[in-house]
């Protein structure tokens, strides 16, 4: 138990740690543009899924619609 403990205590830290660290970073110029082209590349990546599934549905529904 006491190793489940330390491991999760560990994660947490690390966690705490990270989000203090990412902070420190944002607090700067060249942080806030790091931050900003992660930030742009996510919202590409989540935009390009978010067409995939769309278009996935609607050639489902399209492919039932077939089958009536």
């Amino acid at each position: 138990m006491s190793s489940f403990l330390r491991t999760t205590g560990l994660v947490l830290g690390g966690i705490a740690a990270g989000f203090a660290l990412a902070h420190l970073v944002n607090s700067t110029e060249r942080g806030r543009a790091f931050f900003a082209s992660v930030n742009e590349r996510t919202d590409e990546v989540v935009g390009a899924i978010k067409q995939g599934y769309q278009a996935r549905t609607e050639a489902i529904y399209a492919a039932l619609d077939e089958r009536n």
